[in-house]
């Protein structure tokens, strides 16, 4: 019995090795027989340019004269600031402004703390874990499409009710995309 699996699956290698029947041969044809050919004469370089890149800026390219010339002092800007300038900028304000401003930060406040009382920060985090009820559909319908299609070298019916699988999982998809 053993014999007769080695040399089935032996027949089955070298037939899987062999070349297919019917194959294409690239053919040989120049594409650039028809167009006329440069002669060297036409290529005549003074001399050779070095590659410059595109990103590059020259300083003269920047300037609109240079009889007159503005020198910009570059303050540096950081992401975070330090507290004496939060507190400059605050001291800057105008009366009604910081009222504004007050009354803003207290709502948030407020809101923070409600929203953290109440328990719906962790709600957010697990809505967006959490499968929509499309996107289950369209994982549903495709796995049994593919599944069908797949099947379908068994019988024709297996193939056509897998292809219409796929297209009512995709269906769910393209509506799960759509209100995101």
């Amino acid at each position: 019995m053993r014999k007769q699996f080695f040399l089935v699956g032996a027949v089955l290698a070298l037939s899987s090795c062999s070349s297919p029947r019917y194959t294409y041969t690239f053919d040989h044809y120049d594409y650039n027989s028809g167009k006329k050919t440069r002669t060297e004469k036409s290529f005549v370089q003074l001399e050779p340019t070095k590659e410059v890149s595109p990103l590059t800026v020259s300083e003269r390219g920047l300037l609109a004269s240079a009889s007159h010339v503005v020198v910009v002092s570059e303050k540096k800007i950081s992401s975070t600031s330090s507290l004496k300038e939060k507190a400059d900028r605050y001291k800057s304000l105008s009366k009604s402004e910081r009222r504004d401003f007050i009354k803003e930060m207290k709502k948030e406040i407020k809101n923070r703390a409600k929203e953290f009382r109440s328990g719906d920060q962790g709600a957010n985090v697990t809505a967006t874990k959490e499968l929509d009820d499309e996107l289950k559909l369209a994982i549903i319908f495709g796995a049994i499409g593919i599944t069908l299609t797949v099947l379908g070298g068994i019988n024709t019916v297996f193939w056509v009710l897998g292809v219409i699988g796929l297209i009512i999982g995709l269906v769910f998809f393209i509506r799960w995309i759509s209100r995101q």
